[in-house]
């Protein structure tokens, strides 16, 4: 059976006809890069798979990270196109049994007897293809297809409860009998220090010493800004330079939200600041002028070093996985992902303690009732929605014991530690390469002038 990937992601510059301008009968077109273009396993373009993806462009889902959200939908109706052009029927021909077969075909097991998809994967795929389903209801103008009595496929409607501000609500999802039972939802666990230590060893040790800038740039930023990887490929220069120049202890970085396409601000020690434009004016700069040159620089603090192009999230992941490579590290335990569990978390602790919140329901409550404090969370986080955030508080008040420092304090302690920890890799560094020279000695130097000026700042406060 051909098993290769029935979507395709179109080029930067597409664009794609919206409406007509009845006035001047001009077809008015919309940027659509990054739109998944779906084929049936022939190579022939599915056509109601890619009206299915029209109308998620018409609301305007993310496509970003190589198709984003729609990708994602794309992917997970994939199996029941496979699975009908397999058996040789329409959508429209699907029937209760067929659709049976279809998620019971998912659960596809190696010769070791291992699943290859997980039950919440199969789950996923399975209420995709109902949405999906009902979407071809609607492009073939029929009302039989699926539905919850007198249809070809019976589902049925189920709903969980949260809880909001304005009291209990309940949301609606579509089940079928042939659905498994969801399994846990693995707890989202921080990285261990022990493998983010490891990590920045391993990046330090990289030869080229322009790569080794970047991956420590990249490793600190993980680190220090909780974002998300799509985010920190969307750093930028200006940003760094416009934070920097403040006389904040903290300064607010502007940082690009992936959930929602806006701006904002997170608090970091200007020690990272320094490192950043450290790496912009011993690499990137060089790097710029050589490549597509200065007058066309896009402003992106990470850089392809061959094309001087704005690195792509993916690079990120693939740069992670080789320092896990290098460190002898499971991909698993040094996640880029994985370091946002942690920022998250230690956010937290540090609302708690300065909210002088004494248990878990005491703080779920305060982010439903407290507007300015699901605010302060959501900037720092770039969270839609504050109940996403349930993991985290088990999290934070597993460390909060003992925990009473003010935001002020937290900072200090931040900023000391990150000055002992850029000693210590540049003492590393140096000695791995054999570069002990006046240069390596005035920027320990720096950083720790920078780190009384942050103190100092701190005492002001």
């Amino acid at each position: 059976m051909n098993n290769k990937q029935l979507l395709k992601i179109m080029p930067e510059s597409t664009q794609l006809p919206y409406y007509v301008d009845t006035t001047s009968g001009r077809v008015i077109t919309r940027e659509a890069s990054n739109l998944p273009f779906v084929y049936w396993p022939s190579g022939l373009p599915c056509v109601e798979a890619n009206a299915y993806m029209l109308k998620l462009w018409s609301k305007h889902l993310s496509r970003r990270t190589r198709g984003g959200t729609i990708a994602e939908y794309a992917k997970n109706i994939s199996p029941i196109i496979r699975f009908c052009f397999n058996n040789k029927i329409n959508f429209t021909e699907l029937t209760d049994n067929r659709f049976t077969q279809f998620i019971n075909s998912l659960n596809i097991r190696t010769t070791a007897g291992d699943s290859i998809r997980t039950t919440n994967s199969i789950l996923t795929i399975g209420r995709r293809t109902i949405a999906f389903l009902s979407f071809i209801e609607e492009y073939h103008f029929i009302d039989n297809l699926i539905g919850s009595q007198g249809c070809s496929i019976v589902i049925e409607s189920k709903s969980f409860s949260f809880y909001t501000k304005s009291g209990q609500n309940k949301k609606l999802y579509w089940h079928h009998s042939s659905f498994p039972q969801p399994s846990p939802i693995k707890s989202k666990s921080p990285i261990s220090i022990d493998v983010v230590k490891k990590l920045k060893l391993s990046a330090l040790k990289t030869s080229d010493k322009h790569l080794r800038l970047r991956r420590k740039v990249m490793l600190f930023a993980y680190e220090i800004t909780g974002g998300r990887r799509v985010e920190i490929v969307h750093l930028k220069v200006k940003d760094i330079i416009e934070a920097l120049n403040t006389n904040d202890s903290s300064p607010l970085l502007s940082m690009f939200t992936a959930k929602k396409g806006k701006i904002r601000k997170v608090p970091v020690p200007r020690g990272f600041l320094q490192d950043c434009m450290f790496y912009v004016d011993m690499s990137r700069k060089r790097i710029i002028r050589n490549t597509i040159g200065l007058n066309n620089d896009h402003g992106y603090l990470l850089i392809n070093h061959r094309t001087g192009k704005p690195l792509k999230a993916e690079t990120l992941t693939g740069e992670m996985n080789r320092l896990c490579k290098i460190s002898n590290v499971d991909t698993s335990l040094g996640h880029g992902h994985l370091f946002r569990h942690g920022f998250i978390t230690r956010i937290m602790v540090d609302l708690i303690s300065r909210h002088n919140i004494n248990n878990k329901d005491e703080f779920r409550r305060a982010l439903i009732n407290s507007e300015a404090l699901k605010l302060e969370l959501q900037q720092y986080t770039g969270h839609n929605n504050s109940t996403s955030l349930d993991t985290y508080i088990d999290l934070a008040f597993n460390e909060i014991t003992n925990y009473k420092e003010t935001m002020s304090t937290v900072m200090v302690i931040r900023s000391t530690e990150l000055m002992f920890e850029k000693l210590m890799l540049e003492t590393e560094e140096a000695t791995f390469h054999n570069t002990i020279t006046s240069d390596v000695i005035d920027k320990m130097q720096t950083i720790i002038h920078q780190f009384r000026k942050s103190v100092l700042m701190n005492n002001e406060d």
